[in-house]
């Protein structure tokens, strides 16, 4: 990018910019939108952006934000099942990226330059005359996972990219990648948190709740779930198939936790423990947690035709619902933490939980839930002795 390019000063004055979104952690389509706006105002032939940028996430394998000058920015992301379909392993970011190859150009009005891939006709198609796409690595150790992101940046205009437009493109692109990053570190680092500790623990975490024993009291209900078998499975399953049977299970088992507001906080082998909070509103977070240990239990159960023709077991679900009071954050020590509550609580709602079986029940409840939950489905089933409680529980089930 020459200096006496009229367009050079605009270009350049991005820089600075692009500088103020990485301090603050921009969103990506928040830098595209800044990115496409001055390549614009710098009459830079440009009508598609779109960046990739790989993610880790238990689901998602990477996020694209596009920003077209009819449509303006829309972002979306790429499964990590995308991942080994037939339209990927046949793309140009794919090749680039198995080839180490930081540059590709196409002038999509020549039909010679378009037929290494299929995507390049369905451009021509679509009205596009030229391509640049940019290979931008993060990380400088070879034996790691390959990070970075991939720009593309198509024109409509008859002639396609100018020198010049090149040029330019080739300064933004890598700055505009670094002005990505922070953000799409700090989004990564949301996500796994959220995927391992829960949505309410991985933000505390983000936020700076990470000493030893830094905790808070929290009312809360206490939902304790347990597959019922699950240790005689383990005898008569193969391995592999026993990962896969406990995470058909685990699929029926979380979602209607998490859809009505609870934290898991914690998988304990074949169920977890998770958390309401009762905050201004008990009767509410009662409900939430009755209805979701029911959707979970009824969820489990209707997993037994497709696992009976698999040949595989169906073990039915118990759970236990019990209100109390818990200390809620770090426990742990030796640098080795974990986000989690505990307390006289816990203890009771596992060893409820424990009853399911005897009682010949699929979900239990303490009273203190049955009072505060105010749901009149619950009965009581007497008082019933608990290890570690010196008197007998009141102890209800589901009618």
């Amino acid at each position: 990018m020459s200096d006496q390019d009229p367009a050079a000063g605009a270009i350049r004055a991005l820089d600075s910019e692009l500088v103020e979104m990485a301090l603050r952690r921009a969103p990506p389509e928040q830098v595209v939108e800044r990115v496409a706006d001055r390549l614009s105002a710098a009459r830079v032939r440009v009508d598609t952006i779109r960046l990739a940028a790989r993610t880790l996430h238990p689901a998602i394998d990477a996020i694209g934000v596009s920003w077209t000058s009819a449509a303006g920015i829309q972002s979306g992301v790429f499964r990590h099942s995308e991942s080994r379909g037939a339209a990927w392993l046949r793309s140009p970011l794919k090749h680039m990226i198995d080839t180490a190859s930081f540059r590709m150009r196409r002038r999509l009005v020549d039909p010679a330059e378009r037929a290494d891939f299929e995507v390049f006709e369905e451009l021509a198609a679509e009205g596009y005359t030229d391509y640049l796409a940019q290979l931008i690595v993060v990380g400088g150790d070879p034996e790691a996972r390959r990070e970075g992101l991939i720009i593309r940046w198509l024109s409509r205009h008859p002639e396609g990219f100018r020198e010049s437009d090149q040029q330019a493109l080739e300064h933004v692109g890598p700055r505009a990648a670094a002005a990505v990053l922070p953000g799409l570190e700090r989004s990564i680092a949301s996500n796994l948190l959220q995927a391992y500790v829960g949505s309410r623990s991985g933000a505390q975490i983000l936020e700076g709740s990470v000493q030893p024993g830094e905790t808070e009291a929290m009312d809360a209900v206490i939902l304790v779930v347990d597959l019922a078998g699950f240790t005689a499975a383990s005898d008569a399953v193969p391995g592999e198939r026993l990962v896969d049977l406990l995470d058909r299970h685990m699929e029926a088992m979380v979602p209607p936790v998490t859809d009505q507001g609870g934290e898991i906080l914690a998988f304990l082998g074949d169920g977890f423990l998770a958390a309401f909070e009762l905050a201004a509103d008990p009767a509410r977070a009662c409900a939430a947690a009755l209805r979701a240990a029911t959707a979970a239990i009824d969820g489990v159960a209707a997993l037994a035709p497709a696992l009976g023709q698999d040949g595989l077991p169906a073990l039915p679900l118990e759970a236990a619902l019990h209100v109390g009071t818990v200390r809620y954050g770090n426990v742990g020590a030796g640098g080795r933490q974990a986000f989690t509550v505990i307390g006289p609580a816990v203890n009771v709602a596992t060893r409820i939980e424990a009853l399911c079986r005897p009682l010949g029940h699929r979900l239990l409840a303490s009273e203190a839930f049955a009072t505060a939950s105010g749901d009149e489905r619950l009965r009581s089933l007497g008082s019933h002795p608990i290890r570690g409680m010196a008197e007998p529980v009141a102890l209800y089930g589901l009618e």
